[in-house]
């Protein structure tokens, strides 16, 4: 039996978006561009289908809204508001959300500390939770998984540098420059860096395909939406009862019955007896 050579399949991969990414960089039009047209592609030819792949804004049910974001991660499956412009950019609602990142032609101090700050304007946004009903149980909320944030570009400065860059840029969590390598972050839940590891050059790409898709994989399923909180707040004359609302109109209905039951039970003890 013949044995498929992963490694050769993603290397042609990798020489298909080097050469993209070069011509985009070097023609004269789109120069300056930050070609993140080859990187939707390149996502889209490998992520499972429970995951689209757009540029856009993210937006939450408060009203803020991200700055542009040249790539974004997020669930196809469940994620409802997703609106789109005739540019191709997507509105995506903060809930929805895996993974953002910024491309550009090089990773260096200047665009990780600008990618940081593009991406802090996604995580610090307002998201849901809601409980979700499996096989007809009702099951808690989940707690919010984190957003990952990278940086994705050709060339990359040497990686003590990038190291020393990522350190003082807590959102940046992985990145790929498919001429110099890879790298993947680890932090501690305070976002505090802890280590970085990254790859050869000529393994950029299968690095990164594989952190990425492990990466992806620990996140598991994006939080149910309250799609309440974004109904109450562009409804006039429809309200939506949030699971605390209805909490408290059960405990006041308890705590009404019970006092019916006490002025009840007096009235009967005040009764005159019959002789």
């Amino acid at each position: 039996m013949e044995q498929m050579n992963i490694k050769s399949l993603l290397r042609s991969k990798q020489t298909l978006l080097e050469s993209k990414l070069d011509v985009l960089i070097n023609h004269p039009v789109t120069k300056g561009d930050h070609c993140e047209g080859a990187w939707i592609d390149f996502f889209r030819s490998f992520l499972p289908s429970k995951y689209a792949v757009d540029k856009g804004f993210v937006f939450d049910s408060k009203g803020a809204v991200s700055e542009q974001i040249d790539i974004i991660i997020y669930d196809a499956l469940y994620s409802p508001l997703i609106f789109g412009t005739d540019a191709g950019e997507k509105f995506i609602t903060a809930e929805s959300v895996y993974a953002v990142f910024d491309s550009k032609q090089k990773i260096d101090k200047e665009t990780v500390e600008y990618t940081n700050r593009k991406i802090e304007s996604v995580v610090n946004l307002h998201r849901t939770s809601r409980r979700m009903v499996v096989a007809g149980r009702g099951v808690s909320p989940r707690d919010l998984p984190p957003i990952l944030g990278g940086i994705l570009a050709a060339a990359s400065a040497g990686w003590s540098t990038v190291e020393s860059y990522v350190e003082d840029n807590p959102n940046i969590d992985i990145g790929c420059a498919v001429k110099s390598g890879s790298f993947l972050v680890k932090r501690d839940p305070e976002r505090n860096f802890l280590s970085m590891l990254h790859s050869e050059p000529e393994e950029a790409v299968l690095a990164f395909f594989y952190m990425i898709l492990d990466e992806l994989y620990k996140l598991g399923t994006v939080p149910a939406i309250d799609i309440r909180d974004y109904a109450n707040a562009t409804l006039t004359n429809v309200h939506l009862k949030t699971d605390e609302e209805n909490l408290q109109t059960e405990s006041s209905e308890k705590t009404s019955e019970a006092d019916g039951s006490v002025s009840e039970e007096k009235e009967n003890q005040e009764e005159p007896a019959v002789k």
